[in-house]
């Protein structure tokens, strides 16, 4: 968790609390707004429930214009069968799976 003093000393550094699996539709923070004024079109999403919160957040995002990423390698569920078939079932039909070295690699190609 973000100290409130990093938060403070870094503009770059928001905190967002949701009260549902998605970022965009159960926070009060206006993500997409925030995203889209900052030039972002790309989102990346990993986190702790595939099946849920990351397919959520995801396919909100890419409701709202965004290209959805899944970071595969960084995501996780309590089920290994919601994990397999989030991935295979539904995140093909709006974003997109990579793992984390492709991220890197990328970065890497821009620098």
């Amino acid at each position: 968790m973000i100290l409130q003093d990093e938060l403070d000393k870094n503009p770059r550094l928001h905190q967002l609390v949701k009260y549902g699996p998605s970022a965009f539709k159960q926070s009060d923070y206006g993500l997409a707004d925030k995203l889209k004024n900052n030039s972002v079109s790309k989102i990346y999403v990993s986190g702790v429930s595939m099946s849920n919160g990351v397919l959520k957040t995801a396919r909100d995002g890419a409701d709202l214009g965004f290209e959805a990423m899944i970071i595969e390698d960084a995501c996780a569920d309590r089920k290994l069968n919601n994990f397999q078939k989030t991935k295979t079932d539904e995140i093909p039909k709006f974003g997109k799976l990579i793992k984390t070295r492709e991220i890197i690699e990328e970065l890497n190609k821009n620098v």
